[in-house]
């Protein structure tokens, strides 16, 4: 079951960065709201601008979120090991870490992670910083996986993001992004993620970029994205895929999301 991941409560965002400094509750239920409604599974929750003030934002939005709409998981999306644990003990359902990797002053997230049974982005980066190959992806994503196995986390739930760069800058990484993918499959018992939106950064027409590499990325076996659930042309792309690679007996879901308009 591939899993889709709300990207658009994060204060990276203007409107979110400034919900959060006014305690907008109407802004924050409603992009809730709106993702849970577009299909959303997960619901991404990233209080990190707020800096000191992050693990306070970062309650007041679990609390809102999940009064909102109960029945969706949350992604407690921090780099800080003390606000990540808070945020684990405090969700309902079953959450999703964004996220691990092979740096150093990574090792307490890892740790934490360790700790809960937790779906877990883990980025294939290290000390090296972003990967620019293929090789660069696989090598880190090994070196993760077996730090996870030696603090005892289940493979099973990672989902190693790939670490998607923009094609403006740089037009090699959407076919490396892909083939990270496929190789990531073939050589490891691990699942895979995206960063979708990164891809078409400074590009025009963005949402073509993005749908169109989706598709790819799909049929290379991805398994989850953050991505805006309520871009309805993003949606149509995921539903079709799924029937169009197999994974939709009798096209059934595919029906049923066009039937619901």
């Amino acid at each position: 079951m591939f899993l889709t991941i709300g990207e658009l409560i994060n204060s990276t965002r203007d409107e979110v960065k400034q919900a959060l400094k006014e305690k907008d509750e109407e802004l924050i239920r409603k992009l809730a709201r709106e993702q849970a409604e577009a299909g959303a599974d997960v619901i991404d929750l990233n209080a990190g601008e707020s800096m000191e003030d992050e693990k306070d934002d970062m309650d007041w939005l679990i609390d809102l979120v999940e009064d909102e709409v109960d029945d969706v998981r949350i992604c407690v999306d921090t780099p800080d090991p003390e606000v990540l644990e808070f945020g684990l003990e405090k969700v309902e359902n079953r959450p999703v870490i964004n996220s691990i990797s092979n740096e150093e002053d990574k090792a307490k997230a890892r740790e934490v992670a360790s700790e809960y049974d937790a779906d877990i982005i883990g980025l294939a980066m290290g000390e090296e910083g972003m990967p620019e190959t293929v090789e660069d992806r696989l090598n880190e994503t090994e070196a993760l996986v077996k730090k996870c196995e030696k603090l005892g986390i289940d493979t099973d739930n990672l989902y190693m993001d790939v670490i998607a760069m923009t094609i403006g800058s740089n037009q090699e990484q959407g076919q490396y992004v892909i083939d990270s993918v496929r190789e990531i499959k073939e050589n490891f018992d691990v699942k895979t993620n995206i960063g979708l939106s990164n891809m078409s950064f400074g590009l025009p027409d963005r949402g073509l970029i993005n749908r169109t590499v989706f598709a790819m990325l799909l049929e290379a076996g991805l398994d989850a994205a953050l991505i805006d659930p309520t871009d309805k042309p993003m949606m149509d792309t995921l539903k079709a895929a799924e029937a169009l690679l197999g994974e939709d007996q009798n096209c059934l879901n595919y029906l049923k999301y066009k039937r619901s308009g």
